[in-house]
């Protein structure tokens, strides 16, 4: 039995020259019960079965002004709480010597929880603030919204020879908890939200075929993986969506079909002086959004890239031991920009200017590239030590990448200007000194 805790906290602290400084945060607190079980039926067949449950208080986000001097007026979203139980039971079966299949099944249950207040709107109408008919009170603890589902998963994997082996696998699942990205502002400005009275859980379902080879005996790995993924109830928002600290998420949000595809090349060295890998990705997504209303289609319904749609990913890591004491490592990352909507132009309309978007998604950022170095001292192997300590020295994006984390638009003086946030855009040394006992 095991029993878990974590706690997740957001924090903006912002200043200026104006009288606007605020703080802003946003925090997940899940609490999780687990109980795990093994039984050995014969040397062929192993179950694995429990139960866990996990529950959820998501506090989606609350600003209040840093100082008496001020103007920001203090406001906060009330917390949202869930219970997800499950149970599952897993066989890993042994057919033969070349050939081993692990089924399970997994039984989730969700359930949102009051306090809360959760509005009505108008039948055959689109969900906004001037659609809203009431709204429903529930007490602490009272239910306000049910969701579960079967979650099948399935893997194969067969040995052709003793070092060549080929997987296939399948697995669905439910997901409860939903991540909110606005990545057009100058700060990170995510928010978290509970599957609730309008927010379905997110299903997804995964094919995936791999190819594995180890090489001059097993000195060398090499794999080939593909994957297919098909989605349901996937989370994004309307054209124009405020997102920050909105009590009414549901009005701006949609929900469409996604789907994904990809493969991965891999090339490891395991042993030897000189080790590490060299990988390549090549992936997509998309997602479609359609709904029953105008203001709930975007791009006319047709799918277009998520903002996780990155198709070329390129990472590696070297590890090169110079002596028993002196060892060096390096780490090189890159990544095409993601998607991103840009201003195109401006139009009038009842004497008063506009700006003009592209289509959802329809540019990308540059692309992310960073390079990472470190050196690592050793201390004295010859001498009998009740610790082993040893300096490590690196360098964070040694190139001063100056990778865009965001990219946004302001106005000024009836001109659309473009400005880019980076996180870490110089390089930064780091000197640690460490102990192992």
């Amino acid at each position: 039995m095991v029993l878990v805790n974590s706690n997740y906290k957001f924090n903006i602290d912002y200043a200026s020259n104006f009288k606007d400084d605020f703080e802003s945060s946003y925090s997940i607190n899940e609490s999780e019960l687990k109980l795990k079980m093994k039984y050995y039926l014969d040397e062929k067949h192993t179950f694995n079965y429990g139960i866990n449950s996990k529950f959820y208080m998501v506090s989606p986000g609350k600003i209040y002004p840093s100082n008496r001097e001020s103007l920001i007026e203090e406001l906060s979203i009330p917390k949202e709480r869930g219970l997800e139980t499950a149970f599952y039971f897993e066989d890993s079966f042994e057919i033969s010597d070349k050939f081993l299949l692990n089924a399970g099944l997994r039984y989730s249950f969700y359930t949102a929880f009051g306090p809360a207040s959760v509005n009505t709107y108008e039948e055959n109408a689109p969900k906004n603030d001037e659609t809203i008919t009431g709204s429903e009170i529930f007490k602490s603890g009272e239910v306000i919204k049910t969701y579960g589902g079967p979650e099948v998963r399935i893997s194969g994997r067969y040995f052709l020879t003793p070092t060549f082996s080929t997987k296939v696998s399948y697995n669905n699942t439910y997901q409860y908890i939903h991540t909110l990205s606005n990545n057009t502002t100058a700060a990170p400005t995510d928010t978290y939200r509970l599957s609730g009275s309008f927010i379905k859980p997110q299903r997804a379902a995964q094919y995936a075929l791999g190819f594995f080879k180890n090489l001059a005996n097993n000195v060398y790995e090499i794999s080939l993986e593909g994957y297919y993924k098909t989605s349901e109830n996937l989370l994004d928002y309307k054209v124009g969506a405020d997102l920050f600290l909105n009590e009414n998420i549901e009005t701006e949000v949609l929900q469409g079909e996604g789907k994904a595809y990809g493969a991965e090349l891999l090339l490891k060295k395991r042993t030897g002086n000189l080790n590490g890998y060299i990988g390549y990705t090549y992936s997509r997504s998309f997602i479609k959004l359609a709904g029953g209303f105008p203001a709930e289609t975007v791009n006319n319904g047709e799918f277009f890239p998520t903002n996780f749609d990155k198709p070329h990913d390129l990472s590696a890591v070297l590890n090169y031991k110079l002596t028993q004491r002196f060892s060096f490592s390096a780490n090189f990352v890159y990544q095409t920009g993601r998607p991103v909507t840009y201003p195109i132009g401006k139009y009038n309309f009842n004497n008063a200017e506009y700006v003009l978007y592209s289509d959802r998604n329809q540019f990308r950022i540059p692309d992310y590239y960073r390079l990472d170095l470190s050196f690592n001292v050793e201390g004295n192997h010859k001498i009998e030590k009740f610790a082993h300590s040893f300096w490590n020295i690196s360098v964070y994006n040694v190139l001063g990448r100056n990778n865009p984390y965001s990219v946004f638009f302001v106005t000024d003086n009836g001109e659309v200007k473009a400005y880019q946030s980076s996180i870490f855009s110089i390089p930064i040394p780091t000197i640690t000194y460490n102990f192992r006992f």
